[in-house]
């Protein structure tokens, strides 16, 4: 710098600006990007993966519920909802779509289980955390797994129809999605209990069937079949869903046979209870998805935090590693203690209130 400049008053007042200015834009554009990269280490992207919308729960209560969730546990997190509707291909394009997005974590009620170990496998190389929700997912690098004990669903709705079918009672079994690791676990359980049973002719097996995608239509149709074939012979039928159930019903229904031939079911769903207290399904297991949600946010905070889930209980083996799971408990409801849906709020927090699921029943039980 040629200091005989500086002797000149106007030429270092304009220097002294311009170096002031550059000092300013330069702090402005540091303070811009620090903006950003604060914004965006604070925003997350987490994708919630649902399998179908042909059982109520997803849409109505799972999500709404994990991301409530999430967003108090890690504020300004974006939870991304995407739904298959029940195709694996689509379920692995939404997955790939947010992993290409950036997605931190994923989500996955899987639709096929092979699919989706596919997904865990493409996230793991991006070093993206999977859980596992209410479905597990096999042999693969699967990190954690938030469900239900499925064994013990499957138990209680054949406990339930080993109690209330008389000797040499002809049941029939309609399983879930064979694609689904859950129904597979149902199934489990059913015969665990029923096995027994079928083989010292307490009880006769007369028909079994698998149902795409818990699909209530499907259902409807297998049960209208197996009715036709059996010329209605049937005592009572151990349905693995409601919205099964509720298809099985509706055939039940159209030869009479509805409320003599008792089907069961789990979720606690609205169609579920009201079929309870029309004397159609004998029980519903319930699984209380208020706090099935929230265990899944709070692991998948854990996974943005950088830190241990402290809600872990249980380890799952899923054929390559043993999982570190989050497993809740379920509880068999029938008319005997169906108010305990109304005393822990589940009726009013997902149907409205007692009123509104009474609207048309019997007065009888809660409906009374």
């Amino acid at each position: 710098m040629d200091i005989s400049r500086l002797r000149h008053p106007r030429r270092w007042t304009v220097l002294v600006v311009t170096v002031i200015a550059a000092v300013m834009v330069t702090l402005v554009v540091a303070g811009t990007v620090g903006a950003k990269s604060k914004k965006s280490k604070a925003a997350p992207t987490v994708a919630f993966l649902l399998p179908e919308n042909v059982t109520p729960r997803w849409e109505g209560s799972d999500a709404p519920v994990f991301k409530k969730a999430l967003e108090k546990l890690v504020p300004g997190v974006q939870v991304d909802v995407l739904n298959a509707l029940n195709d694996p291909s689509t379920q692995q394009s939404q997955a790939e779509a947010e992993l290409t997005k950036g997605a931190k974590v994923l989500v996955i009620a899987a639709v096929d289980q092979k699919t989706a170990a596919v997904i865990v496998k493409k996230a793991d190389t991006q070093n993206v955390k999977v859980i596992a929700y209410d479905r597990l997912i096999k042999d693969s690098p699967l990190a954690y797994y938030v469900s239900f004990d499925s064994v013990a669903v499957g138990k209680a709705e054949a406990k339930w129809m080993a109690v209330h079918s008389k000797k040499g009672a002809r049941l029939v079994i309609i399983n879930g999605s064979p694609t689904d690791d859950n129904a597979h676990l149902v199934n489990k359980g059913i015969h665990q209990v029923l096995n027994p049973l079928f083989k010292s002719k307490a009880k006769v097996k007369v028909a079994e069937q698998w149902t795409p995608g818990w699909d209530p239509t499907k259902a409807q149709n297998e049960m209208e079949q197996i009715l036709t074939k059996l010329n209605n012979k049937v005592d009572g039928v151990v349905s693995a869903n409601d919205g099964m159930a509720g298809g099985i019903t509706a055939a039940l229904k159209s030869q009479k046979l509805a409320g003599k031939v008792k089907t069961t079911g789990q979720d606690a769903s609205l169609e579920g209870i009201q079929n309870v207290i029309s004397g159609y399904q004998g029980v519903t297991v319930f699984k209380d998805f208020r706090l099935q949600a929230p265990a899944a946010a709070t692991v998948t905070a854990a996974i943005l935090n950088g830190t241990t889930p402290t809600n872990i209980n249980a380890h799952t083996n899923n054929g390559q590693v043993s999982v570190p799971s989050v497993m809740l408990k379920v509880v068999p409801v029938d008319l005997a203690n169906i108010n305990l849906l109304v005393k822990n709020g589940w009726i009013k927090s997902q149907y409205g209130g007692v009123a509104k699921v009474c609207k048309g029943l019997p007065k009888k039980s809660i409906c009374k």
